[in-house]
């Protein structure tokens, strides 16, 4: 079962594609950042749905969800979305595979909602400083880039793809011709405002300043893929994990942070592998 679909989630509709069938634990990808949308993830997506179900969905504010009206992009609002997504698909448990930005907001599901979470799969993410602090930051004009290839030295994708690549067609498909340039069109400018507006008296429920706390806090199996040539995984944190967290698989990929474009065949392996190893033993519908 290959399909696509959308679900209304507090003031936002939330687009997904869902891969697959019931079967072992079934799992639910969240994408960072720079990489827009549910788009990215359709061939990992596939690739691990042989056993199970998989779903990945474009995260408020981005791809073909809608942005929120009241700018609400907090940690609170993202965390209930991954709920809506699982109650939508009718998963009482799931396995939470977060890339960058993405990985922050499964581990923050995680070690707040055991009863929900099957295994956490962080990819190319470490613990590190927490959440923004809630300062609003809203109304923020795009950015405008005078190049595609000002689009690509400025995400963290391969920034050498030629013209003519599906790589750089991709990189295109988010990008919108404006005076004096290009801008991402497929992104809030506002995408990182963490306190909804008109909110007077609001607080956090996941307001954080220690990651590495909230991975403490997790009780399901957890696995990190580290890319071995990205620039976003700080060179302390392999030790640090080994030695505050054995119980974590952690698992190097000859890859840059763009994991599932570099290698997606290795982050599947890798996934499956963790996964059939008992991780989903763990879940039930």
């Amino acid at each position: 079962m290959n399909s696509t679909g959308t679900v209304a989630s507090g003031d936002v509709t939330l687009f997904y594609r869902r891969f697959g069938s019931p079967g072992a634990a079934p799992v639910l990808i969240l994408h960072g950042a720079n990489y827009f949308d549910s788009a990215d993830w359709q061939s990992i997506a596939l690739g691990l749905s042989r056993r199970r179900e998989v779903a990945a969905y474009d995260q408020r504010g981005f791809g073909e969800s809608t942005w929120s009206p009241s700018k609400d992009y907090s940690n609170d609002a993202n965390i209930e979305d991954i709920l809506t997504m699982l109650d939508n698909f009718g998963w009482k448990r799931a396995v939470l595979m977060g890339h960058s930005r993405g990985a922050l907001y499964a581990t923050l599901f995680a070690a707040h909602f055991p009863q929900r979470t099957a295994a956490l799969v962080l990819i190319d993410y470490a613990p590190g400083a927490g959440p923004p602090a809630p300062v609003q930051s809203v109304n923020n004009s795009p950015r405008v880039f005078p190049t595609i290839e000002a689009v690509m030295a400025a995400l963290s994708r391969d920034k050498n793809a030629p013209p003519g690549s599906t790589a750089r067609a991709r990189i295109a498909s988010f990008t919108k011709a404006v005076d004096g340039g290009l801008i991402l069109s497929k992104r809030d400018p506002d995408f990182m405002n963490p306190t909804p507006v008109g909110s007077t008296g609001w607080n956090s429920k996941y307001s954080t300043t220690d990651m590495w706390r909230e991975l403490a806090a997790v009780r399901s199996p957890i696995m990190i893929l580290r890319g071995t040539k990205s620039d976003r995984f700080p060179a302390e944190a392999p030790d640090r994990i080994r030695r505050e967290f054995p119980h974590v698989s952690l698992v190097d990929i000859e890859s840059a942070h763009d994991m599932a474009s570099i290698a997606p065949q290795a982050l599947i392996a890798a996934v499956d592998r963790f996964l059939s190893e008992g991780a989903s033993a763990h879940a039930s519908h």
